[in-house]
Order: C-alpha cells, then structure tokens, then sequence
C-alpha cells in the first residue's frame, strides 16, 4: 500500500446539464439537477465548462460542480468550498454532507467542483504502482525518473491537452467562471489542505470579487524544494511526538507502559530488513515507506491515537493480530500532476537525493519522511513543466487562516509562516492535533469564530488559540 495510491482513490460522480462559460464575463445560466449515483437530498449537481487553455481559450473541459441552497429569504451569499488533495473531491465531499455549520448553511449557498486534476487519466498499472523512493533500501533516482516519464506519456494519451493546465492557478480561473455562471457579484471561499492554494491564488487573482476567505489547515507555496522537504518532515515528526506523549500518560494507549517510539523505530528496521509483515496475512510484507505513511495518514490525520497504538501494538505482536487496514484499489487517476505543475522539485543526482534524505531522517527521527518525499521524487522526474512554481502569498484582502498545533499534514510553521505573509490576515490555532479545524474537528471556539467571520466579517483578534 502505497501514498500515491491512497492519495488517488477518488471516485468520479455523474453530473447534470453542462454549462459553457465564455472567456467573456457573461453570465450563463447552470441548469442544476439530481445528482446521478444515487441521488442525494438537499444536493444539487450540475457541469460547467471552462477553456481548457485559459490563457488561449483553446481545448474544452467540463468542471463537476454540487451545491446545497441556503433556504429562501435569508440567503447572504455564495460559499466556494475547495477541497484538499490534491486529487479530494469536492462533489463526492458535498453529498457526503455540507462542509459549513448549520448555522452558515443556513445563510449561504455552498457551491463546490472536482479540481481539474481529478480527471488526470493514466495507465493504472503503473498509476497504481509507483516505485521505492527509499534510499535506505535500494531505491534509485533513475528509477524514480524512468517511472515519472513513463507514467505521464500514458497521462497524456488518457486525458489530453488539459494535462498541461492543472495548477491551482487554472483552479482559480476554474472558481471565477463558477462565480460568473452563478450570478454572484463577490463570492467567499472556504478552501481545505492543497486547497488553500487555490484559494489564496484567487485572491491574489480577483481581489474584489472576494468577500471572505478562510485558509484551513495553511499550505505554503513559498518554500524552495528543500524547505518543503524539511518543513514537511519536521511537522509530522511533531504530530508523532505528540501522539508519544500523549500514550506515555494515557492508560487508554495499547502501549502504555512502553516507549512507543522505540516500538515504532523497531518496527521501521524490520520494514527496512523486509522482515515486517501483516499480522492477519504473514505473506503481505509492509515496506518502511508504507509504514510511515499509513501511520500518518491512517492515524495522525484523523487523529486516532488509541487506534495507531492498537496498530502498532498488533504489528509488534504485543497484541493479536486484528484486522488488516483496507487495501486500496487498483486506480488510473494521478491528480498529483497538480502538484508537479505548482512546485519545483530538482535533484541534482542519486547522490543529492541520498543527501537530503539523510538530512530529514536528522529532522524526524522516527517518521524520516513526510508523504511529500514520495510525491517529490516522482515530480522530480515529471517531464511537463512547472508552470505555478512556488512565490510568496500575495493576498491583500482580509483572511482567517486555521490550523492545529500537531498537524502531520500541513505543519503549524505553514500556517505562521503564510499569516506572516498576508498583512490582514489572522491565524487562529486549535491547540490539538489532526488535519482540518472548521466543522470536522467539532471544536466549538474554532466553529464559532469562523461562522463569526463569515456571516458579520468579523475577524477574531490576533494571536487567538482554541483548545
């Protein structure tokens, strides 16, 4: 089980009528209807479509778009959520039910879309299958590269000419169109993960057509490669040590009474040693790189710490075996082509990607790597260019940031960092652990300032922290 093929199990939802936008500022008309695969209540879907090329008008894509009303009469305006990934979809998140409390959804329409990266199509054999990018146990850069260009020739040939327009400006171009066909004068943005990206590109973008904006779970799209890297890698090392702590004083943890990062590190040296296995499938090896990334995404995002020390005590056969975690299937989507177009990644050769590798195994001595390692060597060898490479934030309108303390995901330091950037925003800290404040953390402090904001535009006070 591998990070790219978690990270690409999206599922695409058929859609009602499709709407052109003109590269003019004409509004056009959605026709929204039942969302197909089945029906939801309250959710309505419809097709948009956009350039291909925004900056030539060439080619033809179609955006999935979902919407839930805000009931008749009390309606203040139009909430854009964008989802994380890349590769979330925001449809499937939308039906699955509304991502704003009942009390903005009760003012707002919450209109959403499927990023254009979600209809990256590839060979699923090698889509499904990326490479070993751990040095430590034989991985080749050569490899990794051959892999990347290979799979992205079988990008080009299942998705077309909208391969080389991916990045979270095109998102942006892709959310004023949304404006245009929905008739909204300004629109405020809820964004999520890889999502605030987008966000914050459409601010920079169209600054007076932003009413609101709200970055939760902050990425910076300032760092170089190498600050990524070791940013990255510091967070989730963090998120880890945070989940240590907490099993050192919580007689919950299956591991209590034990060093859980000792167990952990054995664990990774039988992973290396290809010794670790799955308890309930002897046969089913579990790789160092699995290990780690199972361990965040399966467990530090959520966060379920009894149940990372439930896993863990089973893998080191404190406990039964259990149950083995689902499988992920076999998938052609590669939405992480986004990721390729808005960053650039460069490895001089093996010997420099051995050196930095070393260097984060400095940074976080029991998780060594962040997921962003795997995506940043296959984008390394991606051969199609960076097209959004990394800049400063330059928002100059009013904007919440939100973010845990522990976050494996999208590190506190992100969020900061971006705060720093952005001269009238304010950045309110959950002082938790997990990815994602507003709504799916049921943290009331953070819940009622954010609807606060988006109902009145009131910003909470600098510096503000919730529990």
């Amino acid at each position: 089980m591998t990070l790219l093929r978690q990270a690409l199990a999206v599922s695409t939802v058929a859609l009602a009528a499709t709407v052109t936008v003109p590269l003019s500022a004409q509004a056009a008309t959605l026709e929204w209807g039942e969302c197909e695969i089945p029906a939801v209540e309250g959710v309505q879907c419809a097709r948009l479509k956009v350039p291909a090329d925004w900056a030539t008008g060439r080619g033809e894509f179609e955006l999935p778009l979902a919407r839930r009303t805000a009931p008749a009469g009390q309606r203040l305006g139009t909430i854009v959520y964008l989802p994380g990934g890349p590769g979330d979809s925001g449809v499937n998140q939308l039906r699955g039910g509304n991502k704003v409390t009942t009390a903005v959804a009760a003012r707002f329409d919450v209109v959403t879309l499927d990023p254009r990266s979600n209809a990256v199509r590839c060979d699923p054999a090698l889509a499904s299958a990326p490479p070993d990018v751990n040095p430590d146990t034989g991985a080749r850069l050569a490899n990794v590269v051959e892999y990347s260009r290979k799979l992205a020739a079988t990008c080009r040939q299942g998705t077309g000419d909208v391969l080389d327009h991916l990045d979270s400006r095109d998102v942006a171009k892709d959310v004023e169109a949304i404006r245009v066909a929905v008739g909204a004068k300004q629109v405020s943005l809820y964004s999520r993960s890889y999502g605030t990206l987008a966000a914050q590109a459409y601010a920079e973008m169209y600054p007076h057509r932003v009413r609101a904006v709200v970055l939760d779970s902050v990425f910076d799209h300032s760092l170089s490669g190498s600050q990524l890297l070791e940013s990255s890698t510091r967070g989730v090392e963090d998120s880890f040590e945070a989940f240590t702590a907490w099993c050192a004083g919580a007689a919950e943890c299956a591991l209590h009474g034990k060093d859980a990062g000792a167990v952990f590190d054995d664990l990774y040296r039988q992973a290396e040693k290809g010794e670790l296995t799955e308890p309930s499938e002897p046969g089913t090896r579990i790789s160092p790189t699995e290990l780690s990334w199972l361990t965040m995404r399966g467990w530090l995002y959520r966060p379920d710490w009894p149940g990372l020390a439930d896993r863990l005590a089973r893998l080191a056969r404190i406990l039964p075996a259990g149950t083995a975690p689902p499988k992920p299937s076999a998938t052609s989507v590669f939405p992480m082509a986004a990721f390729c177009a808005d960053h650039r990644l460069t490895f001089r050769d093996q010997r420099d990607w051995e050196r930095q590798w070393a260097k984060l195994k400095t940074v976080a001595p029991h998780m060594r790597a962040h997921m962003v390692w795997q995506v940043a060597s296959v984008c390394a060898g991606w051969p199609l260019p960076v097209t959004n490479p990394q800049t400063a934030a330059r928002v100059r309108v009013p904007a919440l940031l939100l973010n845990n303390r522990h976050d494996p995901a999208t590190s506190w330091e992100w969020a900061a960092h971006v705060n720093r950037m952005i001269p009238r925003s304010v950045l309110l800290t959950r002082e938790s652990a997990g990815h994602g404040v507003y709504f799916s953390a049921h943290n009331a402090c953070a819940d009622q300032a954010t609807d606060r904001y988006f109902m009145q535009l009131e910003l909470p006070a600098p510096g503000t922290s919730c529990p």
